[in-house]
């Protein structure tokens, strides 16, 4: 039989501290963004929208 788990937002986190492991060093905190996307908010106060389907991070204009 086979279960599908729930993902939550924590485990798109966890996967981008894990695509992207310099740069979440600098991750202060995360939100829901889209359908399986984060937004990231770095110390610097740099946002990176994070698309857990496509695994890549972009830079979101101040």
């Amino acid at each position: 039989m086979n279960v599908k788990r729930k993902v939550t937002w924590k485990d798109i986190f966890n996967n981008f501290k894990s695509v992207y492991p310099r740069l979440s060093k600098e991750a202060q905190d995360y939100r829901p963004y889209n359908y399986m996307s984060i937004v990231v908010y770095l110390a610097d106060g740099t946002k990176v929208v994070y698309d857990d389907m496509t695994k890549r991070a972009k830079m979101l204009a101040a």
